[in-house]
């Protein structure tokens, strides 16, 4: 991890990703599959780098709508362990390699060659040194870089921050956080649409195969944690040769912007 994160002040993320793997079926993968198409598009032939690959369900959707070959790496250990046991029920014998790595090692990054998709979804703002994320990120990339990273919304953001500070560092403070987390995310709609809140959690899998309670877990004890505009980050990737070709902004409460990013003909020059 970056310096400016003290050892032991991270959000055990493979933890959670282990717990989740419980509840993974035919169903979230072919959700996943399809939200990975709609923001990628055709990847038929493609390698696919997967960075910070968590429970590997996305590097498997990258599989399943027909990559050459896939390549996943996590700095969790229990993350890793996750997607190799995703591997092993769902897509043994596949092209699909599995390790140990970080997206802050640069030499790690130029070791494994150019892939033609970049993925690394909700990953690089958890670092502890988001930036130098970022700019690793485009060193593996071919063609296609896809990221997803959370909104500079001013002091809500650094509120969380601390709150996400106040989980990893003190055991009995996380049910609180948890609670926090909880009402932030459901609480308006239980309050105002309480009709639509049971099937919307019950049919949260379509957000990319995900599981409602473990996105909660997920979003309390998220650290390190940080966040970016938009425009920031766009103009970060149009300074290395990187255009915006897709952008998508969701959430009300809790903000992020999906972005996917081509290389230009003469972005390596």
């Amino acid at each position: 991890m970056a310096r400016t994160t003290v050892q032991g002040e991270r959000f055990q993320f493979g933890k959670n990703w282990l717990s989740y793997l419980a509840v993974v079926n035919e169903d979230r993968i072919n959700e996943a599959a399809t939200r990975l198409a709609a923001l990628l598009g055709d990847i038929k032939g493609k390698s696919f780098l997967d960075v910070g690959c968590g429970s590997g369900i996305q590097s498997l959707a990258a599989l399943r709508l027909g990559a050459s070959r896939v390549h996943s790496f996590d700095y969790d250990k229990q993350s890793v362990e996750c997607s190799r046991e995703m591997k092993r029920r769902f897509a043994p014998g596949s092209p699909w390699s599995i390790e140990q790595g970080s997206a802050l090692d640069e030499h790690y990054l130029r070791s494994l060659g150019q892939f033609d998709i970049v993925y690394s979804w909700g990953v690089l703002h958890h670092t502890g040194d988001m930036w130098k994320a970022l700019e690793l990120v485009t060193v593996p990339a071919k063609e296609q870089l896809a990221i997803c990273i959370y909104d500079d919304q001013g002091i809500i953001s650094r509120g969380w921050r601390s709150l996400k500070k106040l989980y990893v560092r003190h055991r009995l403070a996380r049910p609180i956080v948890i609670a926090v987390s909880f009402v932030t995310i459901w609480g308006p709609k239980i309050l105002l649409l309480p009709h639509r809140a049971v099937l919307d959690w019950q049919n949260w899998k379509r957000k990319r195969g995900m599981s409602a309670w473990h996105d909660v877990i997920d979003w309390a004890g998220g650290y390190p944690y940080e966040f970016a505009g938009k425009d920031e980050v766009v103009q970060f990737f149009s300074h290395r040769g990187f255009g915006l070709s897709k952008l998508h902004d969701f959430g009300r409460i809790i903000k992020m912007h999906e972005y996917v990013f081509t290389l230009s003909v003469d972005g390596r020059g």
